[in-house]
């Protein structure tokens, strides 16, 4: 570590000394708007993990004609199966769609009628990046036009409901998250002010002896990125506490990145970082 490095840090430590206070206020807003966003990061992970559960189990039934032997049949199934986004197709016969409707009601289909009238069918899973309801509905166009095809089933409804409420929380959680980003910065600007304010005749003579810009703005970046970092690793801290106690209690009702622990501490970092340096351009111009 070079000697200015080291002057940077003792004099960005030294500058926290002195404005005891508001740095204090400055560590624990961004501590406060890093557990918001944190939240609001966790809740939107959750949503978007449960609705790709819910995507991943939604099928396409595709009933077939029963005019259809068993040649058409299988020549159907292969058509089927080279449409990109299809993950896996299971060929579902007249007979097994009875032994279905008997598991699900209760009764034998033989019992009501004298003949089988379930048709044969498919059922497709789709691949991940193919479970939006565009492009499964661009997969539905593609199998409608497929000759030997009665009738296609698929929830677009619900998977449309469950792409709108995404975007929701998604808009939500940014608008959220850019103002409580904006009120830290804001804060850890204003203490790097108040510092600065305070040293404005020692740094009048910095100026005169010589100093260049850097090594006069180095001591308030350093103190920026110190708060910023301190309300980082007090959040990481708090959350490592609380996905203790809940687990322990209630293990797996929260579902989490364990990279959201650096990750906060990142945040805090540039929070700070991006403060000071406008305290900086608004007081040191030189």
């Amino acid at each position: 570590m070079t000697r200015i490095s080291l002057y940077s840090i003792i004099e960005g430590l030294k500058g926290l000394r002195r404005a005891k206070f508001s740095a204090s206020v400055s560590i624990f807003t961004i501590f406060i708007s890093l557990i918001m966003i944190a939240i609001f990061l966790i809740f939107i992970f959750n949503v978007h993990l449960i609705i790709s559960q819910i995507q991943s189990r939604l099928e396409i039934e595709i009933f077939i004609d029963n005019s259809l032997n068993q040649e058409q049949v299988e020549l159907l199934n292969d058509n089927i199966r080279k449409i990109e986004g299809v993950e896996e197709v299971k060929y579902i016969s007249k007979d097994e769609a009875a032994e279905i409707f008997r598991k699900q009601f209760g009764q034998d289909v033989f019992d009501i009628l004298d003949e089988n009238p379930l048709p044969a069918s498919f059922r497709l899973k789709l691949t991940p990046q193919f479970r939006s309801s565009d492009k499964t509905r661009a997969i539905f166009d593609q199998i409608l036009q497929m000759e030997g095809i009665d009738e296609i089933l698929y929830r677009q409804d619900l998977l449309a409901l469950l792409e709108k409420y995404m975007t929701f929380f998604l808009l939500i959680a940014l608008v959220i998250g850019l103002l409580l980003s904006f009120s830290s910065i804001i804060l850890v600007s204003n203490t790097i002010k108040l510092v600065i304010f305070s040293r404005r005749k020692i740094i009048d003579i910095m100026k005169l002896v010589g100093a260049t810009r850097g090594f006069i703005r180095r001591p308030y970046i350093v103190e920026g990125v110190i708060q910023g970092g301190t309300g980082g690793i007090l959040a990481a801290m708090f959350f490592w506490g609380v996905f203790k106690i809940v687990n322990l209690e209630i293990p797996g009702v929260i579902i989490f990145d364990q990279r959201l622990y650096i990750l906060l501490i990142v945040i805090g970092i540039v929070f700070g970082y991006i403060g000071s340096i406008f305290a900086i351009r608004k007081f040191l111009k030189y």
